[in-house]
């Protein structure tokens, strides 16, 4: 075909493409919706698999956590209802002096009180119980102030850091540094206010608590001498199943747990729940993508049927310009060109009506925005690709029309 009349070929494919808007309409938002839904998909997936991952970022990628847990049976059922108090200090010491591969260690201890400032309280208020290293593990920082270190635990300081609802709940836009804070009756002095974290993967507000040193919690607050959990910091990622096992070999060894009762204790692995949680989103990416490519496949046909049904309807003009002197290729090609220009316009509105949807999703359901580009070229690539496959079907139909039959059915 000569460039001349291919060009001549799609000037009248394009003057046609605007006579039939509808038709033109409907191939264009088949192909737009099937590219935007799919990559939106995708997108909303990568977004929500970002979330986990940071999550779990701040409680610290090579921390592990040991609770204690009820381990006494009481006529075949497990207590409840009783304070643990099998985690303690001595288990504590062991474990450091056991286990080399710990960076960075912190204990806790969880009490709620009634927490006020000024005219303004807060009942049944979370109040934990860290060590200074607690902020370093758990990657957290402060926006005003700053967090207690070594000097304040070694006094038993009656200082206190906020979350940041607290903050906003007990003293509003004015800054809480070095202003006076009652727990329990026992004042104490804000010294910092950390940054916004939101809910955790155990579904607690981590802003709505105040944070003060554990030996102040223990002895002024709840005077206790066991802790609600101890969190350790592994030097090395692939170190954290064997610390694991050692960990609990030494609480093992110190928690003998008569017959055949379970242990009262638990260690949490932060790499186990990642290794869960990527799984799961992979499993989760694996069939959204399932989904998307048989929306594309849906997308195809739609435009499928549109342009078949627009070769019966167009068997006259077919069979015209057969007689004027247009040949099976002609009119191959301007049907193919008519059907493959409409689809690319709508694979790539479906490219910008997917960014936009991405957008719109993470804002409305609280999600870090993510697009992933990479994932949205595949799609388009392949949805282009498909659509001409589809397209190819009714243009050999029309290229194929016995003339002699068009003209007669005109």
């Amino acid at each position: 075909m000569h460039i001349g009349k291919a060009i001549l070929l799609m000037a009248g494919s394009l003057r046609l493409i605007w006579r039939f808007r509808l038709r033109s309409g409907l191939i264009l938002l088949s192909a737009l919706l099937g590219v935007g839904g799919v990559i939106s998909s995708i997108s909303y997936t990568a977004e929500g698999r970002m979330k986990v991952l940071n999550r779990i970022q701040r409680l610290g990628t090579n921390v592990l956590v040991v609770t204690p847990q009820l381990s006494r049976n009481v006529g075949g059922r497990a207590k409840t209802g009783t304070i643990v108090t099998t985690l303690v200090s001595a288990d504590y010491a062991e474990i450091l002096r056991e286990i080399p591969e710990i960076e960075q260690s912190s204990a806790t201890i969880t009490t709620s009180f009634l927490v006020k400032a000024g005219d303004l309280s807060k009942s049944n208020c979370i109040v934990m119980g860290t060590e200074p290293d607690y902020a370093r593990i758990r990657h957290w920082q402060t926006t005003e102030g700053e967090f207690y270190e070594i000097p304040e635990m070694r006094r038993s300081a009656r200082v206190a850091v906020l979350g940041s609802t607290v903050r906003r709940d007990l003293f509003g836009s004015e800054s809480p540094i070095g202003k006076r804070l009652f727990i329990n009756r026992v004042p104490f002095e804000v010294i910092g206010v950390l940054e916004e974290r939101g809910q955790g993967l155990d579904a607690t507000n981590e802003d709505n608590q105040v944070y003060v040193p554990l030996s102040t919690a223990m002895r002024r607050l709840a005077n206790v001498e066991y802790f609600s959990a101890i969190l350790f910091a592994v030097t090395r990622w692939d170190r954290m199943d064997e610390t694991t096992e050692a960990i609990h070999q030494v609480l093992s060894k110190r928690h003998r747990a008569p017959g055949n009762l379970t242990e009262d204790f638990q260690i949490q692995n932060q790499k186990a729940l990642i290794d869960t949680e990527i799984a799961s989103s992979n499993r989760l990416t694996f069939l959204v993508r399932w989904v998307g490519l048989s929306g594309l496949a849906v997308s195809g046909l739609g435009i499928l049927a549109i342009c078949w049904i627009a070769v019966g309807e167009r068997v006259g003009e077919i069979g015209i310009r057969r007689a004027l002197g247009a040949t099976k290729s002609d009119i191959f090609f301007q049907f193919l060109f008519e059907a493959v220009i409409i689809s690319i316009l709508g694979c790539f509105a479906g490219l910008m009506a997917g960014w936009r949807g991405t957008e719109s999703i993470a804002r409305s359901v609280d999600l870090p925005f993510y697009f992933d580009w990479t994932s949205a070229e595949l799609v388009v690539g392949f949805a282009m690709f498909m659509n001409l496959v589809f397209a190819l079907i009714p243009s050999r139909r029309a290229a194929l029309l016995d003339p002699i039959l068009a003209l007669k059915s005109e």
